[in-house]
């Protein structure tokens, strides 16, 4: 009983959602020790976020913070106000149980946004935690074997804070769910009747709500569901969800128009400087408590270079179409627009360096099975 209790799907789901959780919280731990919410921050702290007064463009990623506050507006205010006196209570401050045990300045003691901030931190973990999921259920559809499936959604989860430099943000871990999500069933769309088609949509909307650079994204899904739908019909379905996402940022865009700050930055001028100075390359950042590369160093692109060129060549010529559209939407954005090194901007490649790290885990598990048997 007991061995095939250990043997049973069941069994094996409960470790892969162990391990996930492992992977996703020493992940988060990576984004928050560095960067935590910007607590303090008058630009784009969480506490600005949530009351809407955080500056232009920060303060359009609203899907978090929304939720958070009508969470807060569901319950009788007499629990809001004791949940969130105990949440912040000073005394908690060394507590294991306290976001705020390292961190005094946190955004987490105040009362007035505590609740709030437990809500959006938690429900930024889960979001790296749904992720782990979606990724891997798209390396699998790629044909990546069911080990290299596992490790590459982890070892995309440990690269991101890596490229969390610069700055980084709650809002960029629910992009990367989005991201994937949208990839995955764009994948699987052989019919406008199917069901995906309305979840496509309404994912479309929540990604844009969360950050607007969902909406560039979109046009790169084209050559995915060229897959099963002609031109005219896949066009159209890019069209649909352009037009959903172009809502939600209009939408957002009016109620914050009057906030400080911009709608974009230009950095051209900033960026070209930044990449042409050979010291760039070598710089180092504290991720994990340790002084290592930053996410732009010579030493990840010989990393990405190195997949580029193992990798590329195994994936399906749909998604090396898809990685190619992505590259040529968000390389010039990413120039143009992102603050210099900021590589958490290059997000809608994220789908293609996760797919390229599963068939170079692949193929090297491929090689070193074969190479066991030949001994």
């Amino acid at each position: 009983m007991m061995t095939r209790f250990f043997g049973s799907r069941f069994y094996s789901g409960f470790l892969l959602l162990f391990f996930f959780l492992m992977v996703a919280a020493a992940s988060f731990n990576g984004f928050y020790t560095k960067w935590r919410l910007n607590d303090g921050h008058p630009s784009l702290g969480l506490s600005y976020m949530v009351e809407g007064t955080a500056a232009r463009p920060y303060v359009y990623r609203q899907l978090l913070p929304a939720i958070a506050n009508q969470v807060q507006a569901w319950l009788p205010p007499a629990s809001v106000e004791r949940i969130s006196k105990s949440l912040s209570d000073p005394r908690k401050v060394n507590s294991r149980s306290s976001l705020a045990m390292k961190y005094p300045e946190s955004e987490a003691l105040k009362p007035a946004v505590a609740l709030r901030y437990y809500i959006v931190y938690y429900l930024t973990f889960f979001a790296l935690v749904a992720s782990l999921y979606v990724m891997r259920a798209l390396c699998l559809r790629v044909g990546a074997t069911a080990p290299a499936a596992i490790a590459a959604p982890a070892v995309m989860a440990l690269l991101l804070p890596f490229m969390l430099t610069e700055g980084g943000y709650f809002y960029d871990f629910t992009e990367a769910l989005f991201i994937m999500s949208a990839v995955t069933l764009a994948l699987g769309m052989t019919t406008l009747r199917s069901w995906r088609v309305p979840l496509l949509l309404a994912l479309a909307g929540l990604a844009t709500w969360n950050k607007e650079a969902f909406f560039w994204f979109t046009p790169a899904l084209y050559p995915l569901l060229r897959g099963h739908l002609d031109r005219v019909r896949a066009a159209g379905l890019v069209s649909a969800l352009m037009l959903v996402g172009g809502c939600v940022y209009l939408a957002m865009r009016l109620r914050y128009a009057g906030n400080p700050g911009t709608t974009v930055d230009f950095q051209l001028w900033d960026n070209l400087l930044f990449y042409a100075d050979p010291g760039n390359w070598f710089r180092t950042e504290n991720t994990y408590g340790i002084l290592l590369p930053r996410g732009f160093s010579i030493v990840f692109v010989l990393v990405f270079a190195g997949l580029l060129a193992k990798a590329w060549r195994s994936l399906p010529a749909a998604l090396r179409n898809h990685g190619a559209t992505a590259a040529a939407i968000n390389l010039p954005l990413f120039f143009l627009f992102c603050s210099p090194g900021e590589m958490r901007n290059l997000s809608m490649l994220y789908p293609t360096l996760l797919l390229l790290i599963a068939c170079a885990l692949s193929a090297w598990l491929a090689g070193a099975g074969h190479a066991n048997r030949s001994r």
